[in-house]
């Protein structure tokens, strides 16, 4: 007699909450019994799988990931397990899910330079810096002192279930985020007291995926409760824990009037440095060259990687003769510590183009989890010309 494994009552399997859970025959192979299967919610059909004795099985095409395979798994079915085809045949296929990047997204312009994946849960920054890009142009509708959820979120629970589930789509349907990473957050400070609570959950949700994650703050008190939060709920953070926490230093706290002073943000980082956490500055925008040279010489030794760009928008504050000197003088500093430096394009078009290369320069595809015993960077030393 042929024998089924059909469930006629909800159940949950692999995460899939069903309705129904429906299989061919059950066979035996090398590994033990084996079957297909099929799990319907709703009135309509929501996955596929396998199971193959104690060894293998699972979903291998759902609504959620491998779109073109869940479209096709209907028809493999018909050719190759006709008995369960018979059960399904007038079963309709569920809405494939698609992203609409409300939680998680591709920056685009000088944004696209910093990340290739962000998320933004809020609006607003309570920082209320005074050269924030959010205050001026499209953000400015929208901005404010107090950080908002945004209006395309339900509430905070809405919030978090959409950015897993826009998380996993990308991270299963063959795009970079596994290895570029996500970045916290161009529309506010994720470790404020309204922003860090979102921030955690879903940094702790992105690492148990195997996706990197980049924190960028003012906040001293809010990266300290991070780590510690962090630490808490993956059990331990060390070199391997791909996180990398960034502060903004400018050394011009009269401009931060409500973010943590530059000595405390410098404070915390050395603290988070000490855990295994990598960590970096943006020195962004840059405002004073002697203020930023006293920044990296407080911060070498716990900081792995610089980031520097100029001021956007406006008159610039910095000398170009000046510039020009200062870009391989630091660089130069920074490589005989063992750190690395990226100047954002913002620098070199200021400079006409011209680029200093040396082992401690990068681009901005740089991976700061990479481990590199030797030092050496993708490019060969070079003269720094004008």
């Amino acid at each position: 007699m042929a024998k089924f494994f059909d469930k006629e009552k909800p159940g949950n399997y692999c995460g899939f909450e069903y309705d129904r859970f429906l299989t061919s025959e059950v066979g035996f192979g090398p590994r033990g019994e084996y079957y297909h299967l099929v799990l319907v919610k709703d009135g309509h059909i929501i996955a596929f799988g396998h199971e193959q004795g104690n060894y293998a099985g699972g979903i291998y095409a759902s609504t959620t990931f491998s779109t073109d395979c869940f479209h096709k798994q209907k028809e493999y079915i018909r050719k190759e397990y006709p008995e369960l085809y018979e059960k399904i045949k007038d079963i309709p296929l569920a809405k494939v899910y698609k992203p609409a990047d409300k939680a998680i997204y591709r920056p685009k312009g000088k944004a696209g330079e910093y990340a290739q994946f962000a998320c933004n849960f809020y609006t607003g920054c309570s920082n209320d810096c005074q050269y924030c890009y959010c205050k001026r142009g499209v953000m400015s509708k929208v901005w404010s002192t107090t950080p908002r959820l945004k209006k395309c979120f339900k509430d905070e629970d809405d919030a978090i279930a959409t950015f897993k589930n826009e998380l996993d789509y990308y991270n299963c349907n063959g795009s970079s985020i596994s290895t570029k990473g996500i970045f916290f957050s161009f529309t506010t400070d994720p470790l404020l007291d309204e922003t860090g609570g979102l921030t955690v959950e879903a940094a702790v949700y992105a690492l148990r995926k195997r996706v990197r994650v980049q924190i960028l703050t003012k906040r001293a008190d809010g990266a300290l409760r991070f780590a510690e939060c962090l630490s808490r709920m993956l059990g331990r953070i060390d070199r391997s824990t791909h996180i990398a926490i960034g502060f903004t230093l400018t050394g011009s706290d009269e401009l931060e009037k409500n973010a943590s002073p530059t000595e405390a943000r410098i404070d915390a980082m050395r603290q988070i440095h000490s855990l295994g956490i990598r960590t970096f500055a943006s020195i962004e925008p840059l405002l004073d060259l002697q203020v930023a040279d006293d920044i990296i010489n407080c911060t070498l030794g716990f900081c792995d990687l610089y980031k520097v760009g100029l001021l956007s928008g406006g008159k610039q504050p910095i000398d170009l003769m000046q510039l020009s000197e200062f870009v391989p003088y630091i660089t130069q500093k920074v490589g005989a510590s063992g750190a690395k430096i990226y100047w954002k394009n913002s620098v070199k078009d200021l400079l006409g183009g011209a680029e200093y290369h040396h082992p401690a320069s990068v681009g901005a595809d740089y991976d700061i989890f990479f481990y590199d015993p030797y030092g050496m960077s993708q490019v060969p030393f070079n003269r720094f010309k004008l």
